[in-house]
């Protein structure tokens, strides 16, 4: 069961010049725990929701954004969704932030399902 869509990542060729622009300008601050510095920028958002910033090292296509769904099982996600068809882009794996996939909706969209990792 998807419990939120909380994170949308945005793909950019800077991420340097892109999050002067989102800090410096839009004044949104950035999160310097959850962030790389030029490779990849978490801003601190009020209510649960992510923004990012980040160069496209995994989404197909050249897609602009990256949104991703929390679920509580990423294993128990993908085995249901891929018994109904859906076109998965790889199998759950672990990253820093949590387990995770890639999947394609219909229109050639590219989503992450991810959960937090476990404490």
């Amino acid at each position: 069961m998807i419990k939120q869509a909380n994170y949308l990542g945005i793909i950019v060729k800077d991420v340097a010049a892109a999050t002067a622009f989102y800090r410096d300008t839009l004044g949104i601050p950035v999160d310097e725990q959850e962030s790389t510095p030029g490779f990849f920028t978490q801003f601190k958002l009020n209510g649960g929701a992510t923004l990012a910033l980040q160069p496209n090292v995994e989404t197909p296509d050249d897609q602009p954004f990256q949104p991703a769904l929390l679920v509580d099982d990423v294993d128990a996600t993908y085995a249901a969704w891929q018994a109904k068809g859906v076109q998965m882009i790889d199998e759950p794996n672990d990253k820093p932030f949590g387990r995770t996939f890639l999947f394609r909706a219909p229109e050639g969209h590219v989503l992450r399902v991810y959960q937090y990792p476990k404490q």
